[in-house]
């Protein structure tokens, strides 16, 4: 029996042995996805204490990476064109990050931000939103529900608040 992969335990006990393995696989891959956006966190709050900026869309975004201890968050005005809102930014001659959610709006903002803004010589960094994006885009679809997401599935897997996980 063992050589076809079939466990001599039988009556079906192979297959709670196989689900528990398989839950604790992906409760450390839940573990090591929140070590990754914990780290792109610490990452932005460095960059943002040194006087760097982030651009998000709306005021909720704005509030969910505050509460993560992000600083120095620009909201997209809605009443100024974004090529305006990007001249302003590049005066600013700060670090820039584009935090924008990962729907289509958000993909065509990030993509028009970044285009205005190398076209006036700034460099804006897309690699903390592409890497949080990556690790989300299954469970939420914007940066305002960051917070909450990081709130619930911190408690979860390690049994601290987002604070102390920070």
């Amino acid at each position: 029996m063992a050589d076809r992969g079939i466990s001599p335990i039988g009556g079906g006990q192979e297959l709670v042995l196989s689900y528990k393995f398989y839950t604790q696989i992906v409760k450390m891959n839940d573990k090591i996805k929140l070590e990754k956006i914990k780290d792109a966190i610490i990452e932005m709050k460095e960059i943002t204490e040194d006087g760097g900026i982030v651009i998000v869309e709306g005021r909720k975004d704005e509030v969910s990476l505050s509460d993560l201890g992000i600083k120095n968050c620009l909201r997209l005005p809605l009443n100024v064109p974004i090529f305006t809102f990007s001249e302003f930014i590049a005066k600013q001659n700060r670090n820039v990050i584009i935090m924008t959610d990962w729907d289509d709006k958000g993909e065509k903002l990030a993509e028009k931000i970044k285009n205005n803004l190398e076209n006036m010589d700034i460099l804006p960094d897309l690699s903390f939103r592409e890497r949080i994006k990556k690790l989300v885009c299954k469970d939420i679809k914007d940066v305002e529900s960051l917070n909450k997401y990081l709130i619930k599935k911190v408690y979860r897997e390690f049994g601290v608040t987002i604070e102390q996980f920070l």
